[in-house]
């Protein structure tokens, strides 16, 4: 309905209005300041000591800009304050003035979806489609939605030097290029442990599976924070990405959606590409997991713990002592805890070790979303050289860490390090970063880098069936991660004992999973010629 929708606008758009003057006011205009109220108020109150006042030859620079309004939000940073150095830079640098639209990131998507559903004449020139809505460029492509970038791309050299060509070809459809992608290397997730509550029973860090069982263990039922109450357990997480870990040490992944994964991963067996949702050994791990969740170790409301407020909210209240999380999270929650405790500290831990030998955790795909053009885009010249210089060096250190200067300064040895200003925005610096920057990420010595650096430490288990498309994937694969969401949480559960197991795999091949089996290795017996 989404496509349809958005198909519909563009067309009705370019009929009545061309589309012309889609911006909006520098900063953000009324759809940022809508759908972001909460950030809004964050920025009313910051004192904003890095603000600049421009002087009246800026100011008419400034003025003389063309504006590209950009939808996209960075998920857990806060709103920005107004006429921050950041975005002074940003406008600055790439020539323009940017109009952002910031959704919240809880229900991007579906913001996305109001947005583009909304006054005609003011449709955004760029909108960043979230992991979740990737494949919703062919169908915009398809309905002649979106601009076609191959030619415009040929003056972005940064996009052309920092972007793998492989990332840019699954953006490409019948060798036109229609989006930038958010290119993201597999090593993006943490295992964190409640280092206090180990050290406060006494406990070592846990390496086998049955090693973080006991500890699992010894965190529900022995008072590791001391308070003398039967309130805490052994682990949780965002839903099934909670479980991440442990199916690693089956040799397995879980196949259903996640943080950062959407799609079901795929794995090669004797050249053949099979679904990790009917994997044998996803059941021996099912069985661990359940028998976990019997023994009480596991939150039981780890299915409706699906935000990072929700997650973070846990955390405070002292409910659990293992997660699994994106790598900026656990600095991030660390540091609020401590602020309250400063006794309170984490450890990241390699994932279990299971029988076999076996080990990892999910390792995410090589496109995190992407960035689309719309067709009705006022000054394409200028949106894609905002997104040049997004993925510029210099673009990548603003975007992430700030303005050098201000931010962040390099020493003459070579080394980066902030400066009190970087702690000061620490809650919204990376509010304009559109894509993933692995660069400064591993450089600047920021109170995150050191977990993104770990997160490099541990054996992936990647999709091999990542960017391979099919009719059937779209035709079939939202019921079918319904169908398996429901499963496997009723398997957990105990709801549904696993002795179901071979009558939910045929089940799930009867709804179209056979299909999707056979059309997604004619799609990668295709690509390896």
């Amino acid at each position: 309905m989404k496509k349809k929708v958005l198909a519909a606008l563009l067309c009705c758009g370019m009929v009545m209005t061309g589309l012309a003057g889609c911006g909006g006011s520098s900063g953000g205009g009324e759809n940022t300041q809508t759908g972001n109220t909460e950030s809004t108020a964050a920025a009313e109150e910051s004192e904003s000591t890095q603000e600049v006042a421009p002087d009246s030859a800026s100011a008419q620079e400034s003025a003389d800009r063309p504006t590209v309004s950009f939808v996209f939000t960075k998920g857990g940073f806060e709103g920005c304050p107004e006429n921050d150095a950041i975005l002074q830079k940003l406008e600055e640098a790439s020539n323009v003035t940017l109009d952002h639209i910031a959704p919240p990131s809880a229900n991007y998507a579906e913001q996305v979806n109001i947005i583009l559903s909304g006054d005609k004449s003011e449709l955004p020139d760029l909108v960043k489609l979230a992991p979740a809505m990737f494949n919703d460029l062919y169908d915009y492509v398809d309905q002649g939605a979106l601009m076609d970038m191959t030619e415009l791309v040929k003056q972005c050299p940064n996009i052309l030097e920092n972007v793998p060509q492989d990332a840019l070809d699954r953006c490409s459809v019948d060798g036109k290029l229609y989006a930038i992608p958010v290119f993201c290397s597999p090593n993006r997730y943490n295992v964190v442990i409640r280092q206090d509550w180990l050290d406060n029973l006494g406990l070592e860090v846990p390496e086998t599976l049955e090693d973080y069982h006991e500890v699992l263990r010894a965190f529900t039922f022995d008072d590791p924070d001391g308070n003398g109450k039967d309130d805490t357990y052994g682990m949780t997480g965002l839903s099934m990405e909670t479980f991440d870990f442990i199916y690693g040490a089956y040799g397995a992944m879980a196949p259903i959606p996640s943080y950062n994964a959407t799609n079901t991963y795929w794995y090669l067996d004797n050249g053949e590409l099979k679904p990790q949702v009917t994997n044998p050994k996803v059941k021996e791990a099912l069985e661990t997991i359940s028998a976990w969740y019997k023994e009480g170790l596991i939150d039981p409301e780890f299915v409706t713990c699906t935000t990072d407020d929700d997650l973070n909210n846990k955390a405070m209240k002292n409910q659990f002592g293992i997660s699994y999380h994106w790598w900026t999270w656990e600095p991030k929650i660390e540091a609020q805890l401590q602020e309250v405790d400063p006794n309170i500290s984490f450890s990241r831990i390699a994932p279990p070790v299971g029988e076999n030998g076996e080990s990892g955790i999910r390792g995410v795909g090589m496109i995190n979303g992407c960035v689309v053009m719309l067709q009705g885009a006022e000054d394409p010249e200028a949106c894609m050289r905002l997104l040049d210089w997004m993925y510029s060096e210099e673009g990548m250190m603003t975007t992430y860490t700030g303005v050098e200067g201000i931010h962040w300064e390099q020493k003459d040895d070579g080394t980066y390090v902030t400066l009190p200003q970087f702690d000061e925005d620490a809650s919204w610096i990376q509010w304009y970063s559109a894509f993933e920057a692995e660069w400064p990420l591993l450089q600047v010595e920021t109170p995150l880098v050191q977990s993104r650096r770990d997160s490099f430490n541990w054996a992936t288990i990647s999709n091999d069936g990542d960017g391979l498309i099919t009719q059937a994937e779209i035709e079939y694969g939202a019921d079918l991660q319904a169908f398996a969401m429901e499963s496997y949480t009723n398997f957990i559960t105990g709801k549904t004992s696993l002795d179901e197991w071979d009558k939910f795999v045929e089940e799930w091949n009867k709804r179209g999973g056979k299909q999707w089996t056979e059309e997604i290795n004619v799609e990668y017996k295709d690509k390896r010629g």
